[in-house]
C-alpha cells in the first residue's frame, strides 16, 4: 500500500492549477456526464443496444456500492498524511467507481464500433480511443487522491466483468427474438 501512496504523492508533487483543472474536467466523463454522452451515441447508433447499455451501467453503479460498502476501504488522503483530497471526495474508496463507469462506457462503445461500423478504421480506432479514455479516468482518480492504484483496477475488473455479461444478455436476447421472429413469420405463412 506504501507503494501506491507514494504512485499518489510522485502524481501530486507536480501538480498545478492546470493539471489540476484538466484532470477535475476528465474525471467528469467517467460518471455520469460520460455516460449521458455515450448513450447518447449509442441511442442514434442502435436503439436497441442503448437499452442494454442503460441497464448495464445501472447495474454495475449498483454493484460498486455495494462492493465499496462491503470493502470499506478508507480513501488515501484518508490514511496518508502526504496526499491531498484534490477531488474533494468522501466515502470509500474501493473499487473505483469512475474505472468501473468508465470501463462499462469504453467496452459498450467499443463493442458497438466492433459490431456495426462500416469502416475498418473505425473499427480499429474506436477501441483505441476508449482504452485511451479508460487510462485517462483512471489516471484522474489517482491525481486527484480519490483512489489506490488497485481502486482503479479492480473498478476496471468489475465495469469489464459487468459490461460483457450485459453484452451477452443482449445477444442472447436479440438472438432468441430474431428465432421467434421466423418462427412467427413461418406460422402466419403456412396459416395463409
Amino acid at each position: 500500500m506504501k507503494f501506491e501512496a507514494d504512485i499518489i504523492e510522485f502524481l501530486q508533487a507536480g501538480s498545478n492549477d492546470f493539471w489540476l483543472y484538466f484532470f477535475k474536467i476528465v474525471t467528469l466523463f467517467g460518471s455520469w456526464l460520460g455516460f449521458a454522452l455515450a448513450l447518447l451515441i449509442v441511442y442514434f447508433k442502435k436503439k436497441s443496444f442503448s437499452y442494454a447499455f442503460f441497464l448495464t451501467f445501472g447495474c454495475g453503479v449498483g454493484l460498486n456500492f455495494i462492493l465499496k460498502n462491503i470493502i470499506m476501504r478508507p480513501r488515501p488522503f484518508v490514511t496518508w498524511e502526504g496526499i491531498m483530497n484534490l477531488g474533494g471526495v468522501a466515502g470509500y474508496s474501493m473499487p473505483s467507481g469512475h474505472s468501473c463507469s468508465a470501463m462499462i462506457i469504453a467496452v459498450f462503445i467499443s463493442y458497438l464500433a466492433i459490431k456495426y461500423a462500416k469502416n475498418r478504421w473505425t473499427k480499429v480506432c474506436v477501441p483505441i480511443i476508449m482504452t485511451l479514455y479508460f487510462a485517462l479516468i483512471a489516471l484522474s482518480r489517482i491525481f486527484l487522491g480519490a483512489h489506490y492504484l488497485t481502486d482503479v483496477i479492480a473498478g476496471g475488473c468489475e465495469g469489464l466483468i459487468v459490461a460483457i455479461i450485459g453484452i451477452l444478455l443482449y445477444n442472447l436476447v436479440m438472438k432468441k427474438r430474431k428465432i421467434n421472429g421466423k418462427a412467427n413469420k413461418i406460422e402466419s405463412d403456412n396459416n395463409k
